[in-house]
């Protein structure tokens, strides 16, 4: 699968509470795969620096490595202990949410508008032209820079992070562990697992039905949106190998000998551009082609080929002597008084979003859910 791993960590609400870190990545299909689960007492640097030992262990040496995560002073001293030659993104969310708070910037306003934009460009030249808007703003402008505009924003990093960059697949699991979070630590793990025994059986049965070449909800799903575009281009043949594409916004130099487009979406995704599509169209190529092996249905496969089994029940156990011998006691955690927490804290900068129904206009839910009559309406 695509080199791209989010890790955060998260509180546990049990008795004795403790920290639980998660990898997860990305599939060929863009679901969650998960790697590497840990669960510690605290975040401090000794518990991050034994969890990406532990990552290391399970992934190994992967080249091209991009590791996303937020600003979490624990991870920035040892990340790159364990993984020297990986690359860090930093997660845009979290920045925007953080700029919100800081510097009372409404929801909908321009400068966030024009963050997001400069974050998710392709090219350089793209992401100066919403900078500039930013700079009215310079305070908020200084804030970026000093992030480091390699580590947030798309055009500018150093590494390949294809479409990861946010650290919300982490925040997903987190949602659907909110009750496991409550149990203690042999059950949670025990519903871990039972999580991931689903989810590798569902995907490995759409793995096997599958019969177009890519993925479909990712790689052929992008691609058909792409031949559609590509239906209006024109392509002028420069020579054998390169192509001008003119599509009326952002012209498109494709060169078919390094497999590069001058919008840059292609080297960044590994999955043709609007332009490569074109080119493609007019040599009667195939435009699936060109897709990395990473978007493709074996890739995706393998990705599944292994099982997970589940725990056995403790009476068939086989524990070996020293294991045996070894005394575990709690964590020396202070229990304080009353009812545990058990809602999750909202980040800086996150606020609540109230929903309207558009069935019958009420607040605090949707359509979907909406329960309400609705009066009759005469026509005449």
């Amino acid at each position: 699968m695509r080199p791209v791993i989010v890790v955060d960590a998260t509180h546990l609400k049990s008795k004795y509470k403790g920290v639980m870190f998660v990898a997860n990545a990305f599939d060929c299909n863009r679901n969650i795969y998960p790697l590497t689960f840990g669960i510690g007492d605290l975040e401090t640097d000794a518990s991050w620096h034994w969890f990406f030992t532990k990552l290391h262990e399970d992934i190994g040496e992967c080249p091209n490595l991009v590791i996303i995560f937020y600003r979490n002073v624990s991870i920035k001293n040892v990340w790159n202990k364990v993984f020297p030659t990986a690359q860090h993104g930093i997660c845009f969310y979290h920045m925007k949410g953080n700029m919100k708070c800081t510097y009372k910037l409404k929801r909908h306003d321009q400068i966030l508008m024009h963050f997001k934009q400069a974050a998710k460009s392709y090219s350089i030249a793209e992401l100066d032209c919403h900078f500039q808007k930013i700079k009215k703003k310079e305070h908020v402008a200084q804030y970026l820079e000093q992030a480091r505009l390699h580590k947030w924003s798309r055009a500018y990093m150093d590494g390949r992070c294809y479409n990861v960059m946010t650290t919300n697949i982490v925040e997903s699991i987190n949602s659907v562990l909110r009750f496991a979070r409550m149990l203690p630590v042999v059950y949670l793990i025990g519903e871990i697992i039972n999580l991931l025994v689903k989810w590798f059986t569902k995907h490995r049965e759409l793995t096997m039905n599958c019969t177009t070449t890519l993925c479909p909800n990712f790689g052929v799903k992008k691609l058909r949106n792409r031949l559609e575009d590509a239906a209006r281009i024109n392509v002028i043949k420069l020579n054998n190998v390169q192509f001008n594409v003119l599509d009326g916004d952002m012209d498109g130099l494709v060169d078919l000998t390094n497999n590069n487009c001058s919008c840059r979406k292609f080297q960044l995704e590994q999955l043709p551009c609007k332009h490569v599509v074109a080119v493609c169209r007019f040599l009667k190529l195939n435009v699936y082609s060109k897709a990395s092996r990473y978007y493709t249905r074996d890739t995706w496969l393998d990705a599944y080929s292994n099982s997970i089994y589940p725990v056995q029940p403790h009476t068939i156990w086989v524990i070996p002597e020293d294991v045996q011998s070894r005394v575990v006691l709690p964590p020396m955690a202070k229990v304080m008084p009353g009812r545990r927490k058990k809602l999750r804290i909202p980040s800086q900068g996150e606020g609540t979003i109230t929903r309207k129904c558009s069935r019958c206009g009420s607040m605090g839910h949707n359509k979907t859910t909406c329960k309400n009559n609705i009066p009759l309406r005469n026509v005449s």
